[in-house]
């Protein structure tokens, strides 16, 4: 197994996809062999040469898996504030290992179960996948639902990926799978094999204050918290609270939905599905999330400490113990008002964090894929971080 990535900031199109492939060819041993799959990222100057980059991508390998998407920024090792690439891509030589692209269109998305046959064929395909990956469209994609039918017919599958972002409007991003273009749904690929993913969440924000049960609650408006008027409970909570984060408070308010059932578990960073508040009903004392919430459920507020690498950066030191990975995807999002760490840092500190040059690419999310838990959730304000290897240990040569 090898991976090679590159990044350019070349905005012609073809001279572009052209530096990248000369460059992820050199990497992977002069273009005496193929990658068997190439995930690419392009930032939204262009969405209108989506299919000069895809036939530049098909010419050199046409018989490899390209996947890709339009993204407003690209993680990558060289990206910088002052560095910022137009295109990147990830290709990896695997060995062993199935890699099967699929899409699915807005037909997979009208039954409900949402994407049940979509899945169920694939898995005929596939009827062992170690990782599933997911590039959609975030207006025409039912994400939570999707990965809540594929939790039903293939528990514990790991899925990783993001939705597009950088149009303001439906039919503004660009999804590609192999030669063909795409304005809505999803694509993406699963893999089986000779390969093992190691995938990590990391969360830029903390809980504060006390934990809340939703006593009532309607859709994504909850009416009361701990049998109080939602609103009243949180004003209550802010007032204990130190002037520092309320002061993060008033930044940005963030709800975390508890999605760990261990009562001997201490609850902190990991332990919540963050949502954001979208609105405070002051006439009826109600919150307003971006996203359901049931009478019964327990959650905390949260705020964004902007320590979402140094969260990243903790969840790496277990893969010091490991035999290095192969290549890596990474994938996140973050507010506006973050650090300037943004575009592409994450990217350098992963590689900085393993102490050696791990093939990685990525691009800045409008939600993002990920396991807390064993359960596979759409977040937001996260880094998901893929880490690959083969499964079966290789015996070098001496």
């Amino acid at each position: 197994m090898k991976f090679a990535s590159a990044a350019t900031r070349e905005t012609d199109a073809a001279r572009a996809t052209q530096t990248l492939i000369a460059e992820l060819e050199h990497q992977l041993g002069g273009g005496a062999q193929r990658p068997d799959l190439v995930f690419f990222y392009a930032t939204p100057h262009l969405v209108r040469s989506m299919g000069a980059i895809v036939a530049g991508f098909m010419e050199a390998w046409g018989d490899t898996a390209v996947i890709g998407t339009t993204a407003s920024g690209i993680l990558h090792p060289t990206a910088s504030p002052t560095n910022r690439p137009k295109l990147a891509a990830v290709a990896g030589i695997l060995p062993g290992v199935a890699v099967v692209p699929f899409r699915m269109k807005l037909d997979d998305f009208e039954k409900a179960p949402i994407g049940l046959e979509r899945w169920q064929s694939l898995l005929e395909t596939v009827p062992e996948p170690e990782l599933i990956v997911l590039h959609g469209d975030p207006f025409t994609t039912p994400a939570t639902e999707i990965l809540e039918t594929l939790e039903m017919v293939a528990p514990g599958v790991d899925v990783v990926g993001g939705l597009a972002s950088g149009a303001r409007q439906p039919g503004g991003h660009i999804l590609t799978l192999n030669d063909s273009l795409h304005r809505s749904g999803v694509v993406g690929v699963a893999l089986a094999g000779d390969i093992r993913a190691d995938v990590l969440v990391s969360q830029g924000y903390r809980p504060v204050g006390s934990t809340f049960e939703v006593t009532r609650s309607e859709g994504n408006v909850v009416h009361e918290l701990d049998g109080v008027p939602a609103l009243e409970a949180l004003e209550q909570m802010v007032a204990t609270l130190p002037r520092k984060d309320q002061a993060l408070l008033r930044r940005g308010l963030m709800v975390g939905e508890m999605i760990s059932d261990d009562e001997e578990e201490e609850i902190g960073r990991g332990n919540f599905l963050i949502r954001p508040v979208v609105a405070l009903d002051h006439e009826e004392g109600a919150i307003s999330v971006a996203g359901l919430l049931d009478t019964g459920q327990h959650i905390r507020f949260q705020v964004w400490d902007n320590t979402l690498v140094d969260d990243l950066q903790l969840l790496i030191l277990p893969q010091l113990l490991d035999r290095p990975a192969a290549g890596g995807l990474i994938f996140g999002s973050w507010p506006s008002r973050g650090s300037s760490r943004g575009h592409g840092l994450w990217a350098g500190d992963v590689q900085n964090a393993l102490g050696y040059p791990l093939p990685l690419a990525g691009f800045r999310t409008s939600g993002e894929l990920g396991a807390i838990h064993g359960i596979n959730y759409l977040h937001t304000h996260t880094a998901v971080l893929t880490l690959l290897r083969p499964r079966n240990r290789v015996t070098e040569p001496v």
